[in-house]
């Protein structure tokens, strides 16, 4: 029995850094918000994206968003599984800073911007722009960056959102399903009977069989399908998929059992492989980064004295980074290229990066902030009630 307690309070321990701030996900969504923002500036240009261990630095900065969003959405509904309150704290933290973009994109930086000067611009086809408030990504608005080495897209890093949106509504069903319950273990101290150690351990091989399949689905899709799309409602559902293996992966991470596997010495000694594997063949390499890349992200996350722990914890600029970071790069490409001095990888990063970052700050201020505050309030009531 003392050994179950014990092993009780590490599980509390480990569960409860996730509540108490204790841990580096704040600092590793703004690493992975750059990521995605120095990646995406050597596409703009034209040219060659920056990489890492033989993978895009914005394709790595996505991926990061999304295995963490996986783990913190996950534990969201496991510290309190009510369908409404759970519904409001995602709708509050992801729609109104993206709908207050879309609006000032749509009503203001669009004819700003645009070739055809206001009026042009305001009896085109600027509307179709507000699809986007709905999820269905539209990039392009009526004369706005024509001329681009990229034309014609204003923001093209918004095709994740209906992603994200879409696995908020799933996760709830899928941690039910495979038992990813507060009272198995999850922050609450209760003596387990054999049989229901029985069950958690054939829900936890259920449960990574899952993740096996979907990993190998990807494989197979980067092999098969790797130039094919397929569209449904504005969104390429085979990139989504990538998507998709990343977040589950990062929801796996939520059980105990592979929390106490991490080692932040081990995960940066294993980051080697994926060095190895690089030249090794595209399923090779992917295979490897399944498994090392989640291992390293979570094992600096949760690791048990958290560096970072402060940075973000009141100032979160990475969803305003990703949210404005695409369409300033834009503007200063057009602006310099249209000067006759076409910038460089350097100089269009640091001038864009200083468009952004207040553009973070408000973004954080007036609408990020808020809403959050709106949400719990409105999660209050309802809890109340």
């Amino acid at each position: 029995m003392g050994e179950q307690r014990s092993e009780n309070h590490r599980g509390r321990e480990k569960a409860g850094m996730t509540a108490n701030k204790s841990n580096n996900f704040s600092a590793l969504r703004l690493c992975a918000a750059c990521f995605v923002f120095a990646g995406h500036m050597g596409m703009l240009l034209g040219g060659k994206t920056p990489v890492f261990t033989g993978f895009s630095l914005h394709w790595l900065g996505v991926s990061m968003l999304f295995l963490i969003g996986g783990y913190l959405v996950s534990w969201s509904w496991i510290k309190d599984p009510h369908p409404l309150r759970y519904g409001i704290k995602r709708f509050m933290r992801l729609w109104p800073p993206f709908a207050v973009m879309v609006l000032l994109m749509t009503y203001i930086a669009g004819p700003l911007v645009s070739d055809l000067g206001a009026g042009g611009y305001f009896g085109s086809w600027y509307k179709l722009y507000l699809l986007n408030l709905r999820f269905y990504i539209v990039y392009a608005q009526p004369g706005v960056f024509p001329d681009n080495p990229i034309p014609m897209s204003t923001n093209g890093s918004l095709w994740t959102m209906p992603v994200e949106a879409a696995l908020y509504v799933l996760t709830p069903f899928l941690l039910t399903l495979f038992g990813m319950r507060k009272k198995n273990g999850f922050g609450e101290a209760a003596a387990k009977t054999s049989g229901e150690n029985e069950r958690n351990r054939r829900l936890f091989v259920i449960h990574a069989v899952f993740i096996a399949l979907l990993c190998l689905g990807d494989v197979l899709l980067r092999i098969f399908a790797a130039d094919r799309q397929v569209i449904f409602y504005g969104t390429d559902l085979v990139y989504a998929y990538h998507l998709v293996v990343m977040y589950m992966i990062g929801m796996f991470f939520v059980r105990e059992e592979l929390q106490r596997s991490l080692n932040l010495q081990r995960a940066v000694l294993l980051t080697a492989v994926l060095f190895l594997t690089e030249y090794a063949g595209e399923p090779l390499h992917f295979a490897a980064l399944y498994i090392v890349f989640p291992y390293l992200i979570f094992s600096l996350a949760l690791t048990k004295e958290p560096a970072f722990a402060r940075v973000g914890s009141r100032v979160d600029l990475s969803y305003g980074i990703y949210l404005y970071g695409y369409f300033f790069q834009q503007l200063v490409i057009q602006r310099m290229c249209r000067a006759g001095h076409p910038p460089g990888y350097l100089t269009a990063l640091a001038l864009s990066g200083i468009l952004t970052i207040p553009a973070a700050f408000l973004s954080w201020y007036l609408t990020e902030k808020p809403s959050i505050a709106i949400g719990k309030l409105l999660c209050r009531l309802f809890r109340r009630s």
